[in-house]
């Protein structure tokens, strides 16, 4: 049986209705796989008098979640700006469309401006404005869709990988404080978002870029609202 990121072609031979649900399933069941190795891994470091998520306090430290996800703000960066930005640099490129790398490209200064509100300065805001244009300009201007088509030949299958193995890495950025010795701990804990990010790409290859963001909104979900009632 072929895993999730190898079944690119699924849309040619089942139903719309068929990839939702299991692409969900395997949603499902993986986050509650990745929950319990979560709860092992902790049971295992609590035994010798060490608490792993106060340590490392992924999200941030949890005495300034609720000021800092409160309101508007929280769901316009974690429900809007970040799967549709996130999505852009991860998984928009996958097509090898020329004018969808260079959004992608684009994309990551623009991911780093709202990542960097509220307390950005103007100067750097239009550093990375001006950053984010010539990166869209260069790529489309000077690149071709026949260059973009040979490299599809050659990497399509090695780019879904990475494009979600990168995605689930860069939740280690989410850490606070990082150890060697709770690295074990650390890579359980970004499972869950490496795992959802399977889904999320199957998802996009397999039934559009919207339907990656749309899922991507729903992943991000439950986290919110626990931030939000804190």
């Amino acid at each position: 049986m072929k895993f999730i990121l190898s079944r690119t072609d699924d849309y040619t031979c089942h139903s719309k209705k068929w990839i939702v649900g299991y692409g969900f399933i395997f949603w499902l069941i993986t986050r509650i796989l990745a929950i319990l190795l979560i709860f092992a891994c902790t049971c295992i470091y609590e035994r010798y008098g060490i608490d792993p998520a106060r340590l490392t306090k992924f999200g941030g430290d949890p005495t300034n979640l609720p000021s800092l996800f409160s309101g508007g703000y929280a769901i316009a960066l974690v429900l809007l700006i970040a799967p549709v930005l996130e999505e852009c640099i991860f998984r928009l490129g996958l097509s090898f469309r020329k004018i969808q790398i260079a959004i992608a490209a684009a994309a990551i200064p623009a991911y780093i401006f709202f990542q960097s509100l509220p307390a950005i300065s103007l100067p750097k805001a239009l550093i990375l404005a001006a950053c984010a244009l010539m990166i869209f300009c260069l790529i489309y201007y000077l690149t071709s869709q026949q260059h973009w088509g040979r490299l599809k030949t050659k990497y399509f299958v090695t780019a879904v990988w990475i494009s979600a193995i990168s995605f689930g890495l860069l939740h280690m950025m989410a850490f606070s404080t990082f150890s060697l010795m709770l690295l074990p701990y650390m890579l359980c804990v970004i499972s869950v978002p490496l795992l959802a990010g399977c889904t999320i790409t199957y998802y996009r290859l397999n039934l559009g870029f919207w339907w990656g963001v749309a899922f991507h909104v729903f992943n991000n979900l439950p986290a919110t609202i626990l931030l939000l009632q804190n």
